[in-house]
């Protein structure tokens, strides 16, 4: 093969690589729904990450994943700039087609992946041998873990009764007695 066609033909290669990686780090996420308030600190893009995420995540019925992304939105907004930042390209990285094919062996964008493809996806991050990604996956359930359980409508299927509003007194002194179990409608203390 002669020098001057090895050279194109290398630099016609890279040229294809870098095309199919930059359509597969563009490619767009697919949006199951739509926020219903301003976002605080997250994208649109990060946000319907996360409405793929929670339901692969938070595993109780009743959970609203749009509820959980807004949740998400909220406690992330009261983080320093740096970490709010942080999460945005953690949900990136996480939907990038790009980061999928070489990391999983995946072409699509998480939100366009089927919802087995997406546990199992969730499966590697959560085990891999790489802290960012383990770390990445630790992150995302804490905070959907978080959002779900701050909803007043998860409290019953945990087994609590709903706190008092805040300033207001609590006196718990009867606590587990059978007039209190009465009062929240329990037959034991959870």
């Amino acid at each position: 093969m002669e020098r001057r066609r090895f050279v194109q033909g290398g630099l016609a290669g890279a040229a294809l690589l870098i095309l199919g990686g930059t359509g597969l780090a563009i490619f767009p996420s697919r949006a199951t729904a739509e926020p219903l308030r301003p976002l605080r600190a997250l994208d649109l893009r990060g946000f319907h990450v996360l409405v793929a995420v929670a339901p692969r995540i938070v595993l109780d019925p009743g959970a609203d994943p749009v509820s959980i992304a807004h949740g998400v939105d909220e406690i992330v907004s009261r983080l320093p700039r740096e970490v709010q930042q942080d999460m945005g390209k953690l949900l990136g990285l996480f939907e990038n087609a790009l980061g999928g094919l070489l990391m999983d062996g995946r072409v699509l964008p998480f939100t366009r992946l089927s919802p087995g493809d997406q546990d199992r996806t969730l499966a590697r991050w959560r085990s891999s041998r790489i802290a960012l990604r383990r770390g990445g996956y630790q992150a995302l359930k804490k905070l959907c873990c978080i959002a779900h359980y701050e909803q007043p409508w998860s409290w019953a299927a945990v087994g609590f009764p709903a706190p008092t509003a805040v300033g207001e007194p609590y006196d718990d002194s009867k606590m587990g007695t059978p007039e209190w179990l009465k009062a929240h409608d329990l037959e034991r203390v959870p």
